[in-house]
């Protein structure tokens, strides 16, 4: 597993390196054909918003990519090393693996790179999600927390601790990045029981 998961990041690097896409039919991220070949970071909080569109075409297109990505990253074991010749065969076998994927990602609307870039805005959601059930968690105990503020027996290093945690656990996440994964988290709650079961 770690094996082909090591040859996996080596092919997905490979494609953001040496191969130009070629995009057929309308990708289900609206704008993304200008974005995508320059980098992967998101620009702006736009680039962290998920379409209901995104998210249907990311469930019809997982078990696809992860078949074909675990036939190709078996064709790349073996052919890494010092040997120059077997590097050179490993890079034009991995382009021509970049290029497979990208053909059984394209009925969907994606290619290797628009489809890692949802599956980044789907995980980001996932894990805000996640932020938020622990931090409803830790609001629950604010009261047993303020009433160690009143223990002798605590340092004062130690309840300023105390403070700056009660004051993170009752302050409000207004941010631009949290207002975008609360519209996403409406979308993948409509498809949370597929993502489970592809996910799992």
């Amino acid at each position: 597993m770690k094996k082909f998961a090591l040859l996996f990041v080596f092919l997905l690097l490979v494609s953001f390196i040496f191969v130009d896409c070629k995009r057929g039919g309308d990708s289900p991220i609206p704008g993304i054909g200008k974005k995508i070949g320059k980098k992967l970071e998101f620009d702006n909080t736009d680039d962290l918003l998920v379409t209901e569109n995104e998210v249907k075409s990311f469930v019809k297109a997982h078990p696809v990519f992860m078949e074909t990505a675990k036939k190709e990253g078996e064709k790349l074991e073996g052919l890494a090393g010092k040997n120059v010749l077997k590097a050179m065969k490993g890079g034009r076998q991995a382009i021509k693996s970049v290029n497979k994927i990208n053909e059984a990602l394209e009925p969907y609307g994606f290619t290797i790179e628009t489809y890692m870039k949802t599956y980044g805005k789907i995980f980001g959601t996932y894990a805000y999600m996640m932020g938020l059930e622990a931090k409803k968690l830790a609001k629950g105990n604010i009261k047993s927390m303020k009433a160690m503020l009143d223990n002798p027996n605590i340092p004062e290093e130690q309840k300023e601790d105390i403070r700056e945690s009660i004051k993170e656990l009752e302050k409000e996440d207004d941010s631009e990045e949290a207002k975008a994964y609360e519209k996403n988290i409406k979308i993948i709650d409509k498809y949370k029981d597929d993502l489970d079961n592809l996910l799992k």
